[in-house]
């Protein structure tokens, strides 16, 4: 016996209650069971009870950036304060920046609870140059795949029941069919809830330190060496242009030398 519903419970309020589905009349075991509708009523129902009591879903992130010239334990002073709040590092980077200027970058998974004792911490290990907070409340997005996967597992068990009364070959693979449907459903639900709730219960900070700039390059020797050696090339450019430039005058210079004699000796002539 085939049996569809609908699967697109939702998080509205003006949502209305999915009827009960009706066998179809050509399987041919019992279908005096408890229908599939009333259990999704029962679903909804209870859904919409725990919206009103449930806590907010949110997800939150900050970015950091801080200057701080001695970096030889930078490493090890995140790693204490993280692990002190029972967090963990999921990424670093170490790189020399400009003028082998050193530079970390670090992404820091803490619990949300400690998320702002940890960002002060953090902030205190140097010169704060930029922070940004931000965070995402998907409260509704959660509490509707939470209804969507009730209903779900409200249809697998019926279909499962459904296939134990099963008595012919069609209507065993039909059935089995839709089971199987409804269970990668169930999987891709599951799998989406528990990264929102990774998400949810540990907060995620991106740390970047550097040393600070220098105001003068130290690898340009006070920029006299860099300046002379731009003056000189400067100047070696502009002799190119102006033997360029003269190379290309001359033959014009020759005809205008030999017109302008000509010229002076008709003139004389007369």
């Amino acid at each position: 016996m085939l049996i569809t519903t609908s699967c697109g419970l939702s998080y509205n309020s003006k949502e209305t209650t999915p009827k009960a589905i009706q066998p179809r009349s050509s399987l041919s075991y019992d279908t005096s069971t408890r229908n599939l509708g009333e259990e999704q009523t029962k679903v909804l129902n209870a859904t919409k009870t725990e919206t009103s009591t449930i806590e907010r879903k949110i997800i939150k992130n900050a970015n950091l950036r801080l200057e701080l010239k001695d970096l030889s334990n930078i490493s090890k002073k995140v790693n204490q304060i993280i692990k002190s709040h029972q967090g963990f590092i999921a990424n670093s980077h170490k790189w020399n920046g400009h003028n082998n200027q050193k530079i970390y970058n670090f992404t820091l998974r803490i619990p949300e609870n400690k998320f702002e004792t940890a960002l002060v911490e953090l902030s205190d290990l140097g010169k704060l140059v930029e922070e940004e907070l931000n965070s995402r409340d998907i409260t509704k997005e959660y509490i509707d795949l939470e209804a969507r996967l009730k209903n779900f597992k409200a249809q697998e068990k019926r279909y499962l029941d459904l296939l134990n009364q099963a008595k012919n070959v069609k209507d065993i693979l039909e059935i089995e069919r839709e089971l199987n449907r409804v269970r990668t459903n169930i999987e891709q639900m599951e799998g989406t809830l528990k990264y929102y709730d990774n998400q949810i219960n540990l907060a995620t900070i991106r740390l970047k330190v550097s040393q600070p700039e220098p105001i003068i390059d130290n690898n340009s020797n006070w920029g006299i060496l860099n300046s002379f050696k731009e003056s000189l090339r400067n100047f070696i450019h502009n002799i190119n242009l102006i033997i360029i430039l003269v190379g290309g005058l001359i033959p014009w210079l020759l005809i205008l030398s030999i017109i302008s004699y000509l010229v002076y000796r008709i003139i004389k002539k007369r």
